[in-house]
């Protein structure tokens, strides 16, 4: 930029109004020279998280560039003119319409981003089961969360603290630039990203529980109603030594579709009898192994989920002939108690 860093010129009067439109576009040229920097710098970078914020902070320097021009068309009747006469010209040698207006370009992104962003928010929130039957808590914008680990030894007290990272959760996707010109775009694109990153969400919920579970019981075929009744009241009497529950399942579809039978002594379906007693919740998810079933007191004193951040979507621009865009999230499953998670296995 070549203008004078403003600190260093005395004045002893304020800024007249067309020094103030010479500042203007002094602020408006830094800016687009940062969107360059930053969008040349995301070109070379392969890390999608670390290439996410470049581009992140690039789309803000436009908004700052349209906050700017805005302030001078307002001082600059003059700038008004020819920005409309420069319209013009383009439009009679190329065909080019461009407005400043409901329907310029700016416009129809924002339409293609709220179409896209309903179709990924609706599978995100049709797929998630777990996420929305735990306990959670918000920690937006921070990167790491504490876990205060308790334990009840002669009184209830946090015996160990620890700080750890809030996973980024991303899925990118891809709409072609043609389809987003002309309003063709299909959104199951997006709908199919939010399923993906549903999924990764419960993985790693699931996998949490596994790794987090301080104590393990056997886990048997469950030939009979019998043996799985029992199995699973074990792990509910372990569990249920440091908590009052309710008390939650986590099962793997094909271990599930054994509780689907009439237990031989009750002469009801066994899942009926484990509705009642696992009253905070039985969740059925291919995410956790066959030969794994998690048993787990639901309550914040356990266990919640830290959301560092809500499901967001972002487009990060022209790759060959589509756009890219990033849906992301950030969150973890936060176990303060381990002892009352048991894993049969």
């Amino acid at each position: 930029m070549l203008g004078l860093n403003p600190v260093s010129i005395s004045r002893e009067k304020p800024l007249s109004k067309e020094e103030i439109a010479q500042a203007l576009r002094w602020a408006i040229e830094a800016e687009l020279d940062a969107i360059n920097f930053y969008e040349q710098f995301a070109q070379f970078i392969e890390d999608e998280k670390l290439k996410t914020v470049f581009l992140d902070v690039a789309r803000e320097e436009k908004a700052h560039v349209g906050e700017f021009m805005a302030l001078l068309l307002h001082l600059d009747s003059e700038q008004v003119g020819e920005l409309k006469d420069g319209f013009e010209e383009v439009e009679e040698m190329t065909g080019i319409k461009t407005e400043l207006s409901p329907g310029d370009p700016e416009a129809q992104a924002s339409d293609y981003m709220k179409v896209l962003k309903e179709a990924l928010m609706g599978a995100v929130e049709r797929g998630r089961v777990l996420y929305n039957a735990l306990p959670r808590t918000k920690m937006l914008g921070l990167q790491s969360y504490r876990v205060d680990v308790i334990e009840q030894k002669d009184g209830v007290r946090v015996v160990k603290q620890e700080y750890r990272p809030i996973p980024l959760l991303t899925k990118k996707f891809y709409v072609g630039l043609r389809e987003l010109s002309d309003g063709s775009f299909d959104p199951a694109v997006a709908v199919k990203a939010g399923e993906l990153l549903v999924k990764d969400e419960e993985a790693l919920i699931v996998n949490e529980l596994l790794s987090a579970g301080a104590k393990k019981v056997p886990l048997t075929d469950w030939v009979t109603t019998e043996e799985a009744l029992d199995n699973l009241m074990g792990a509910l009497q372990t569990a249920g030594e440091s908590s009052s529950g309710p008390f939650a399942l986590v099962i793997n579809p094909k271990r599930y579709a054994k509780l689907l039978r009439v237990h031989e002594q009750g002469g009801k379906m066994l899942i009926e009898v484990l509705n009642k007693v696992f009253r905070g919740g039985i969740f059925v998810t291919p995410n956790v192994d066959e030969n794994k079933v998690i048993v787990f007191a639901n309550t914040p004193a356990v266990l919640d989920i830290v959301i560092g951040q809500g499901v967001d979507l972002k487009e990060l621009g022209p790759e060959g002939e589509e756009v890219a865009f990033l849906a992301s999230e950030a969150l973890a499953l936060r176990v303060k108690d381990p002892s009352a998670v048991v894993v049969l296995g």
